[in-house]
């Protein structure tokens, strides 16, 4: 009869050192104690919002599972030595008692591990969880600023004006010289327009060497980057092509100049002479099947068919080198008599007074028989304003061949 308050003695050193709360008296037969810990139900309030917050990678849930299983096989081994041990009192075999207290007293210990590694497990999300809050805080701190950067830097650009539009306030006297710093600006912006072209084609998978080959044909070039002249002398011979109306109102041409974006002139005005001027011109530079490989669509191309201008970054890239090149025009049929285009053979012997080499004339490797470079052709044409001459922009290259002299063509 010893054995009873020796084995609750056992328990209760148990329950003081685990802190797990165990009936002080058995239930019905089957039934499980409560053993939920007052720290436990402390903390479950926030499972909720950490299993919503904190991604689960696939070693946290097969962990999880684990722990769960041994749970389960815990709770059910915990029930049945609790069935022992009520067994053993009816009737009163203090041997089978005391077996199958230190059942229970392991059994408990089980799960007393199996809660410190929850816990853990636990503490060890929470943290990682606050790191990543911080980080998120940091990263959130982070796009604010650079939101506010690209505001201010925005409202720099929109403050700024365009060179074209610098040169025409005030309402200067068009002479070659306001001429010729068009000119320059005109070129710049064919050079920009035709980088973002060749960046589009390679996205879309097109073979530059067989387009540009297309375009100029037997042209040695020095150095595979200088294919991109190609398709700037392709857009300028495009864009020069026809001119523009020989007779543009004065005040018209002055409300496209006072625009920072020449697109916004557009959005005013639609059908005016430089409106109609960038719709057959885009029209001409970009293709139905370049248009549709850029955009898996022909959505510009039908706006723009239909009399519109489309609001796009393409479309706007476009416009701000269309008006230089319809103020160049413009500003060509105004003087008296009219400035003449000329564009240079290819085979030409290089002259300085009328061409201007787009590569440094040192890369070409040239035999003693061969020391005049020549033209492979002509990147932009050169424009003849009285005894003024704004070069023509060339491409100089070793011909396959020995050529015939060219000569100047208007």
């Amino acid at each position: 009869m010893n054995s009873a308050p020796a084995t609750q003695y056992q328990s209760k050193q148990f329950r003081r050192s685990s802190d797990l709360r165990v009936p002080a008296r058995f239930r019905s037969r089957g039934e499980i104690p409560n053993l939920i810990q007052a720290e436990c139900r402390e903390e479950d309030l926030d499972d909720d919002r950490e299993r919503q917050n904190l991604p689960q990678t696939l070693e946290d849930f097969q962990c999880e599972e684990a722990l769960i299983s041994e749970l389960f096989d815990s709770v059910s081994a915990l029930k049945s030595v609790y069935i022992r041990l009520q067994e053993a009192h009816f009737p009163y075999e203090p041997t089978k008692i005391r077996e199958a207290d230190q059942s229970v007293v392991s059994v408990l210990h089980s799960i007393k591990k199996l809660e410190n590694s929850y816990l853990q497990d636990r503490r060890r999300l929470k943290s990682a969880l606050l790191a990543k809050d911080s980080e998120i805080l940091n990263l959130r701190w982070g796009i604010k600023l650079l939101g506010e950067r690209n505001e201010e830097l925005e409202r720099m650009i929109k403050k700024q004006i365009s060179p074209e539009v610098e040169l025409f306030q005030g309402i200067p006297e068009w002479t070659p010289e306001l001429f010729s710093q068009i000119y320059r600006l005109a070129y710049r912006s064919i050079h920009d327009f035709t980088k973002l072209l060749i960046g589009l084609m390679k996205a879309s998978g097109f073979n530059l060497d067989r387009a540009a080959s297309s375009i100029c044909n037997s042209v040695l070039y020095a150095e595979r980057s200088h294919k991109k002249f190609a398709f700037e002398a392709y857009l300028s011979q495009v864009m020069l092509g026809g001119g523009a109306d020989e007779c543009v109102n004065l005040n018209h041409f002055e409300q496209v100049m006072q625009f920072h974006e020449p697109l916004e002139a557009l959005m005013q005005d639609p059908d005016s002479d430089f409106g109609r001027f960038c719709r057959s011109k885009y029209l001409a530079a970009v293709s139905s099947k370049i248009e549709a490989s850029f955009f898996d669509s022909l959505d510009h191309r039908s706006f723009v068919m239909g009399g519109g201008h489309p609001r796009t970054p393409f479309y706007e890239a476009f416009v701000k080198m269309a008006r230089r090149i319809w103020v160049l025009q413009v500003m060509a049929n105004s003087f008296i008599p009219k400035a003449e285009v000329f564009y240079v053979k290819r085979g030409t012997k290089f002259m300085k007074d009328f061409m201007e080499s787009v590569v440094n004339v040192s890369h070409l490797a040239m035999s003693s028989e061969e020391m005049i470079p020549r033209v492979g052709f002509t990147v932009m044409a050169g424009f003849r304003i009285g005894s003024k001459v704004n070069r023509c922009r060339v491409y100089l290259s070793r011909m396959e061949q020995a050529k015939e002299n060219g000569s100047l063509r208007s």
